[in-house]
C-alpha cells in the first residue's frame, strides 16, 4: 500500500509546476482582494478545489498512458489496495491544499485581511470530496478520456437546471426578493458547528461509498 501511494505522489511531480503556479496566482489574487469580506479566502478556496480535482485525473491519466493496470497486476497487491491507495492520495492532496489555505489565511490576517471561519475551510474540502467521489468510479469504468466528457455532463446538466430554476423563481417573486432566499435564511439559522459536523459526515459517507463502488468496478474490470 505504501508503495502504491508513493507511486502516485511521485507521479504528481509531472504537475507540480502547474500546481505551484496556481497557488502563486491565487495567492496574488487573494492579496489583491484580502480587504473584502472573505475575498482572499475565496480565491484560495478556488485554488484548493481546482488542484484537488486535477490530481485524480492526472494520476489516472499517467496510469493509463504507461499501462499501469497490466503492470500492477504482476505485483503482490490486490485490486482493492490499488483503488484504496488512490483514494488515500486524494485525501492527502486535500489535506495539503487545506494546509495551504490555513497558512494563506494566517498571512491575510497578519496583513489586516479578512479572516475566514470554519466554513471557509470546510466548503472546499466537502466539494472536492463529493466531486472526486462521483468522478473516480466513472474513471475506473470508462477510462480517463471518456470520463472527461461524462464528468462535465454530470455536473453541467444539474448546474444548468439549477440556474434555470433560479431564473424561473426570480420571475415569480417580487423585485426586491432573491431566489432561494427562504432556503438561505433557513440554512443561516443552523448553528455552525452542528452543521459542519453533519455536512462532513455526509461527505465522508459518500466518499466511502464511492471507494467501495470503485473497488467493485475495478475488480470486475478486464486488465
Amino acid at each position: 500500500m505504501k508503495g502504491l501511494i508513493t507511486k502516485d505522489l511521485l507521479g504528481l511531480k509531472q504537475v507540480a509546476f502547474t500546481m505551484g503556479f496556481l497557488m502563486v496566482f491565487y495567492l496574488f489574487l487573494g492579496f489583491m482582494n484580502m480587504k473584502d469580506s472573505g475575498g482572499g479566502m475565496m480565491y484560495f478556496s478556488i485554488m484548493a478545489m481546482v488542484i484537488n480535482v486535477m490530481v485524480p485525473l492526472s494520476c489516472a491519466g499517467y496510469d493509463e498512458q504507461c499501462g499501469w493496470d497490466q503492470f500492477g497486476a504482476s505485483f503482490p497487491v490486490s485490486k482493492n489496495q490499488i483503488v484504496a491507495s488512490r483514494y488515500i492520495v486524494n485525501l492527502l492532496v486535500i489535506g495539503f491544499t487545506t494546509l495551504v489555505m490555513i497558512v494563506g489565511n494566517i498571512i491575510f490576517a497578519a496583513f489586516g485581511g479578512s479572516a475566514s471561519g470554519i466554513f471557509g475551510y470546510l466548503i472546499p474540502i466537502i466539494v472536492s470530496m463529493i466531486y472526486i467521489a462521483i468522478m473516480t468510479p466513472i474513471i475506473y469504468k470508462f477510462g480517463v478520456q471518456k470520463s472527461r466528457f461524462i464528468v462535465i455532463a454530470v455536473f453541467l446538466v444539474p448546474a444548468m437546471l439549477i440556474a434555470a430554476l433560479g431564473m424561473f423563481m426570480a420571475g415569480n417573486r417580487s423585485e426586491d426578493s432573491f431566489p432561494f432566499m427562504d432556503v438561505i435564511d433557513s440554512l443561516s439559522s443552523v448553528p455552525a458547528v452542528p452543521a459542519a459536523i453533519g455536512i462532513t459526515v455526509i461527505a465522508v459517507g459518500i466518499y466511502a461509498l464511492s471507494m467501495m463502488l470503485s473497488m467493485k468496478i475495478y475488480k470486475n474490470k478486464e486488465l
